[in-house]
Order: structure tokens, then C-alpha cells, then sequence
């Protein structure tokens, strides 16, 4: 599959890394290709890993990720152009109180929106499998197809991919884990993930 992955942070470079090496294409947009961290980034990623511009990488992905900060969001969508059909998965978050959810909707109204990998630090992304079992990774939206495209890209890197509906289940659960994060990161740090653990459904 293409991914264009707009963001080379540690998210977007950690997904990015994790996909290209199971075999995806991947190509980080970002506002200067040339850079000396972006071509550290694709010697690490390896030969499946190209970089461009935030628009070339929107138009390159049939899948576009998006892990830009908060007040980045408005400008990198407007610099990608149009996405109109393509699923884009939207893992940013603000720490306003407001929903990043509605802003990326609003702003790429023709795109397939997925929400997804948000609610894990890039620790967890790097090294998803625990002894208990992989990190869960909730994923939402209105777009079932979309939804199944984005599990599987779950999967692929070792995450345990469970769809939540649409997203006001989103919106709780972002609130639980938050007030999780506060009472648990003072204990262990960043690299601590949650499963959930959930059995097979049995006829009566």
C-alpha cells in the first residue's frame, strides 16, 4: 500500500519507519526533503521510504496520515491539497480542551477520516508487544471501509486494532485514558500501553 505520512516527528517517523518495513511505500511529506534529519530518517526506514513535499506526499498516499502538532493542522491540510476519496487517518491531539476529530473533519470534508494511534506514545508504537500481549490501538469513524484499511495497517506493525464506533465513543474514551496517563505516568514513565482484553462472543 502507499502511505503518505505528513509529519516526521516521532510519530510520524516511528509509524512511517514500522510500515515501510513490512513492505509498504511510504513517503514522508515534509517542508524541506533535503534536510540532513529527514535522509537520517530514510536510512533508518530503508529502501521502501522516499521523501517530498507535504503536497506530494498527500497526492503519492492512498492512505495519508497526519501527526503534525495542533496549530499546524490548518496549514499542513491547505498546503496538501485535495484528498477528496483518500483515507485519512488523523493522529494529532490538542491539549485545549477542544476535539482535533471536528477540526480535521471540518477542514478535509471530502477525505475518508479515521481516527487512530492517537491515544499511544511513540514508545509504544516503537515496541507495541508486551508479555501480557500487543498494545490496543482504538480506531474510529464513520467510514467502515476505511475503518478495516487502518486495522490492517494495525496489524501489520503489531498493534491489537479495536473499532470503537464513531466518534463521541472516541471522545470518552480519550477522557478515560487522560485521566489514566495522569495517575500512571508519574509511576512508569511513557512506554506503557493498556489491552483490552475481551472474549469471543458464545451462543446462549
Amino acid at each position: 500500500m502507499q502511505i503518505g505520512v505528513i509529519g516526521t516527528g516521532h510519530m510520524g517517523g516511528t509509524l512511517g519507519k514500522k510500515w515501510a518495513a513490512e513492505g509498504h511505500e511510504v513517503m514522508f511529506g515534509t517542508r524541506d526533503p533535503h534536510h540532513e534529519r529527514i535522509q537520517a530518517l530514510l536510512q533508518e526506514s530503508g529502501p521502501q521510504a522516499q521523501a517530498g513535499t507535504v503536497r506530494e506526499a498527500a497526492a503519492f498516499g492512498e492512505v495519508i496520515l497526519l501527526a503534525v502538532m495542533a496549530d499546524e493542522v490548518e496549514r499542513v491540510l491547505a498546503e496538501a491539497g485535495a484528498l477528496a476519496g483518500k483515507i485519512l487517518i488523523n493522529c494529532t491531539n490538542r491539549f485545549d480542551g477542544q476535539s482535533a476529530d471536528i477540526e480535521v473533519r471540518r477542514l478535509a470534508q471530502e477525505s475518508r477520516v479515521v481516527r487512530a494511534f492517537h491515544t499511544l506514545t511513540w514508545e509504544v508504537l516503537a515496541q507495541p508487544r508486551y508479555e501480557e500481549g500487543n498494545a490496543t490501538v482504538y480506531i474510529s469513524g464513520e467510514d467502515a471501509e476505511a475503518k478495516d484499511t487502518v486495522a490492517r495497517l494495525s496489524r501489520d506493525i503489531g498493534l491489537d486494532p479495536v473499532d470503537v464506533g464513531d466518534s463521541e465513543n472516541m471522545e470518552r474514551i480519550e477522557a478515560g485514558i487522560g485521566m489514566l496517563w495522569q495517575a500512571l505516568s508519574p509511576l512508569f514513565g511513557r512506554d506503557f500501553g493498556f489491552r483490552l482484553l475481551r472474549r469471543e462472543s458464545v451462543d446462549a
